[in-house]
């Protein structure tokens, strides 16, 4: 590996990363019952915490937006130094005491017994423990010179994103104030779509429940709509910015309102299919299949729609180029996300078409094939080497992911409704599942993050990017956003990422981290069918 070198953007995702896992810590001493019920001064604090992390999280989001947008001279000075600095050991054991002082005053805070301290005196302990334990966390990542430096970089940028977090932790308050409002809109409109398909639907406005004999919805707060609305406020808000000198405003402001009215209307189409599915005699595809998966499915076709037709309409975009008169481009890119992106696609739609047993799997595995035959010819010009090595760090995943899954995920068998399917179908499921975990995940995954995004956090021209010069950031970076993709084994899954990304790096070769990852699979596989350990699909 080359040498370490942390510039200031990696010492501060570090440190955010670490904050936010020493925030998990100290949630699990937290007795969030009595929290809830806290009166006086204990009701007071729980609001504050949450106004104060929703503040601290849209701070330090708009930051590092607003800095990176901006750029300039003095920042690019800025990260040279730290890139110069060495991380200072020697404070990180003094962080970790601050963080464990804080746990007892974590479980006082809304305990009944009369604790060893008042509340008050509690609070301002914490506070002040708190702050010393975030101060070591900064010396222990550069000296407070560059800290200092850093910020005086940044100019003015702390003033727009302080102003913007404020807002934006308003907005939050102001939105579920608007919940009520919006559900009985959308309570209204849904009633309207299904009455002409349904003339005997019964429609209670004051508890806003759709109902037939054979099925009932209750249009709640949450069904709103207004979570995919913020979803696209914020998506269409970035995706703005970031391409804010191809587009045309203020004209280009028109897709704001554009993304936020097709996903609110997307989300009264999403409720009344769920209805019509489970009023169709399918009740369990609706609650358990449709209803998780039809409105991130609505989400990402409002996206992708923004995406693709601003980007073609000269009226908005200055680089639009009409489709007829576009040079044929090579998109390096595709090759490496789309057999991924298409596996997750069928995936979306499977468990939407699916109860609480994914009937459907089978459509990921044709995905997946049908996208890495389609780029067979780039895929094929790729070093496929291997070597013993590969194997052997996927079965040390494997041994490290069963002990995880020992602790995290409950026990389970084959899921009834597979058991009673006919025995030619349950063994074509279950061939097909092999076949995606074993072939077909393993080739897409490590394409996307190690092909892909591990080079591409180096060099925007990825394919240049040999696999031997990537730094341990970006294969750090890469590895984190690999485990958050699987769930609740996020942790084993950020540590097969860096080790699936260690091996790519030290051998310079896809072809083994995907042998690696093969491995782990297949014997996580056999697991599952020969042990009857199901959990771990």
């Amino acid at each position: 590996m080359p040498r370490l070198r942390l510039g200031l953007a990696a010492r501060a995702a570090i440190l955010c990363a670490l904050f936010f896992l020493e925030k998990l810590l100290l949630n699990e001493f937290v007795d969030f019952d009595r929290a809830q019920a806290a009166k006086g001064l204990g009701a007071l604090l729980r609001s504050a915490q949450h106004s104060g992390f929703r503040f601290l999280v849209a701070f330090t989001a708009v930051t590092a937006l607003f800095a990176h947008v901006r750029g300039g001279e003095r920042l690019k000075i800025a990260d040279a130094a730290f890139r110069s600095a060495t991380v200072r050991v020697r404070w990180i054991p003094v962080h970790a005491g601050l963080v464990l002082s804080l746990i007892p005053l974590t479980y006082w805070l809304y305990r009944d017994e009369v604790p060893w301290l008042p509340l008050a005196t509690n609070v301002i302990l914490w506070m002040a423990i708190a702050i010393a334990a975030g101060l070591s966390a900064l010396l222990a990542m550069a000296p407070w010179r560059l800290w200092r430096q850093a910020a005086a970089a940044l100019g003015n940028t702390w003033l727009y994103a302080a102003i913007t977090a404020l807002l934006s932790a308003g907005a939050m308050q102001l939105s579920q104030r608007l919940w009520s409002y919006t559900a009985n809109l959308t309570f209204d409109l849904v009633r309207r779509v299904l009455l002409p398909v349904i003339p005997s639907l019964n429609a209670d406005a004051t508890s806003r429940v759709l109902s037939t004999p054979n099925f009932g919805v209750e249009v709640s707060e949450i069904c709103s709509g207004l979570e995919g609305v913020g979803l696209m406020l914020a998506f269409s808000g970035a995706w703005l910015l970031y391409f804010r000198r191809e587009y045309i405003f203020p004209r280009a402001l028109l897709l704001i309102p554009a993304g936020v009215a097709g996903v609110f209307f997307l989300n009264v189409v999403r409720i009344a299919t769920l209805f019509l599915i489970g009023n169709s005699g399918f009740p369990d595809v609706a609650v358990y299949g449709f209803h998780s998966q039809a409105g991130w499915i609505a989400f990402i076709a409002v996206a992708c729609s923004l995406v693709l037709l601003s980007r073609r309409s000269p009226w908005l975009n200055r680089t639009a180029v009409h489709p007829d008169a576009a040079p044929a481009m090579h998109n390096p890119t595709a090759a490496y996300l789309m057999p991924l992106l298409a596996i997750l696609a069928a995936g979306a739609v499977s468990h939407a078409l699916s109860s609480d047993f994914e009937f459907f799997y089978p459509l990921r595995l044709i995905a997946g094939l049908w996208m890495l035959f389609r780029y067979r010819w780039k895929l094929s010009a790729l070093d496929w080497r291997l070597s013993w090595r590969g194997p052997a760090v996927g079965a040390a995943v494997f041994l490290m992911w069963i002990v995880a899954a020992r602790f995290t995920l409950p026990a389970a068998h084959m899921p009834e409704k597979l058991a009673l399917l006919p025995g030619a179908l349950r063994g074509m499921w279950i061939l097909s599942r092999i076949a995606g975990a074993v072939l077909i995940v393993p080739i897409a995954e490590e394409l996307a993050y190690r092909g892909f995004l591990m080079r591409r956090l180096s060099r925007s021209d990825f394919e240049s990017v040999a696999f031997k010069s990537v730094r341990w950031t970006a294969l750090t970076a890469a590895a984190i956003v690999f485990g958050a993709a699987h769930g609740s084994l996020w942790l084993p899954a950020t540590a097969a990422g860096l080790a699936y990304g260690l091996i790519v790096v030290r051998r310079g070769l896809l072809g083994e981290a995907i042998a690696a990852h093969a491995t782990t699979n297949v014997l996580i596989t056999v697991t599952v069918l020969a042990g009857n350990q199901w959990q771990l699909w």
